[in-house]
């Protein structure tokens, strides 16, 4: 995702990569071929004292956000931070309490409020009536690299509640405000080594009556031919993406592009940047995070300790 974001950056005509950011640049030659000029460092330390960038794209392994955000802000630097925000509610709350002494723009990456299939598949769920009861699945089937990519996400400590999880806390924070009154979690892991569990479902129950159903997993154990549900009911009647980038509403279809998924990814990046132009407040903002993060980490100490 950093090399998405980065290359969406890149594109636009004020913005220059003034550095890149790895452990190792020998795993990524796509990466530094692409961007041949661009000074590489090993640490976040030393680009931000040597390249004094105006802005950072954070997109790490998530039990570092919290402290390499902190830092970028310290440093003078707006940041674009990928979800989840961090590990724990406290740090979460650290780093927006940091955003706001420092007066640096914090935006958290929350690519489905950038997504044109989605804000339409929230917009219609609005006009369902309430309460609503949105069933979301997200499993993904890896193998070799891919499953070593997973492992590496839940050697941080998060399960998918979490990691995918928040996306779908903040669809409900948009639907619902996010007032939330219940919530039930379960997880089992495929494999003893595994840090965390890596098959997991979550269960969240709101004020108004609504409800999430939430599914997700990792791993070689998940059906490679399972098909995503992504469906919203209400008493006015449905709405669901398919599988083949539309949205369903009732009897009415709405088709997106091929490319919406990568123009998604170029709206987050013109939104960051509209952002830090415009000086944009983001306390809204501040306030959905917390509340999808608050959700989906106590949906985690449910699913780990009930």
């Amino acid at each position: 995702m950093g090399f998405a974001h980065a290359k969406a950056c890149a594109s636009f005509p004020d913005v220059e990569i003034v550095g890149l950011v790895a452990r190792d640049f020998q795993k990524w030659p796509e990466v530094t071929a692409f961007f041949a000029d661009a000074p590489l460092f090993s640490d976040i330390g030393s680009a931000l004292i040597n390249s004094k960038p105006d802005a950072v794209i954070i997109s790490s392994y998530t039990d570092t956000h919290a402290d390499y955000t902190i830092q970028a802000m310290e440093a003078g630097a707006d940041v674009f931070v990928e979800k989840p925000l961090a590990t724990t509610i406290k740090d979460a709350g650290r780093v927006i309490a940091s955003a706001r002494r420092t007066g640096q723009k914090l935006v958290v990456g929350f690519i489905l409020r950038h997504h044109a299939m989605w804000k339409k598949f929230v917009e219609l769920a609005k006009t369902l009536g309430k309460p609503l009861k949105a069933t979301i699945t997200s499993n993904q089937h890896s193998v070799g690299e891919a499953w070593q990519l997973h492992k590496n996400i839940l050697s941080g400590g998060l399960s998918p509640i979490v990691d995918c999880g928040v996306h779908h806390a903040d669809l409900m924070v948009q639907l619902t405000g996010g007032e939330v009154s219940d919530i039930n979690a379960y997880g089992q892991k495929a494999f003893p080594d595994l840090n965390v569990e890596n098959l997991t479902n979550m269960v969240i129950n709101y004020s108004d009556g609504s409800q999430l159903y939430f599914e997700s997993g990792f791993g070689p154990t998940i059906n490679p031919n399972d098909i995503a549900v992504r469906k919203i009911t209400g008493p006015n009647g449905f709405v669901l993406i398919g599988d083949e980038n539309n949205v369903i509403h009732n009897d009415d279809i709405h088709q997106f592009p091929e490319n919406t998924y990568q123009k998604s990814i170029e709206n987050q990046q013109k939104h960051f940047l509209n952002v830090i132009k415009n000086d944009i407040d983001l306390e809204e903002h501040f306030e959905a995070v917390a509340l999808s993060m608050a959700t989906v980490l106590v949906a985690e100490d449910v699913m780990k300790n009930g």
